[in-house]
């Protein structure tokens, strides 16, 4: 029987020997898969969003916005005054409904976004400059 490899399984079964470029090649696959089930960035989001667009959209497990929203329908919750939603990486509950929320879903994908590669170096550049004035001020008060 011969197996073949999919980023989602990687090397683990295989005993044949890889690469370094392969082995980087293979985390960044399941890397990728990982983000893509997990829920976004509340910061990435808000970066060109107001915190009123969002709201509704929060998973309840994790705080963030929900990635293929989960609608939750559960006992334990019942008093909560909101939308249950949690990202569909969420472990269930036991004695809960869930359902695909196609509104949120289709909500979520309208909300502006901005490249995550280009967000994470303009944080990056926001931070330094932020550094580099701190800086200055020492300088200038000592």
């Amino acid at each position: 029987c011969e197996q073949k490899n999919s980023p989602i399984q990687g090397n683990f079964k295989t005993k044949k020997k890889t690469s370094k470029l392969e082995d980087e090649k293979n985390k960044e696959d399941r890397r990728t898969l990982s983000q893509l089930q997990a829920c976004f960035d509340k910061t990435w989001v808000l970066y060109l969003n107001q915190p009123e667009d969002i709201n509704e959209f929060l998973c309840l497990a994790c705080k963030q916005i929900a990635n293929n929203p989960m609608e939750m329908d559960c006992p334990q919750h019942k008093k909560m005054d909101e939308t249950l939603i949690v990202g569909e990486s969420f472990e269930p509950h036991n004695n809960c409904l869930y359902y695909q929320s196609r509104l949120a879903k289709r909500l979520i994908g309208e909300l502006d976004v901005m490249c995550p590669r280009q967000f994470e170096q303009e944080k990056e550049l926001q931070l330094l400059t932020q550094q580099e004035q701190e800086e200055g001020e020492g300088e200038t008060s000592g």
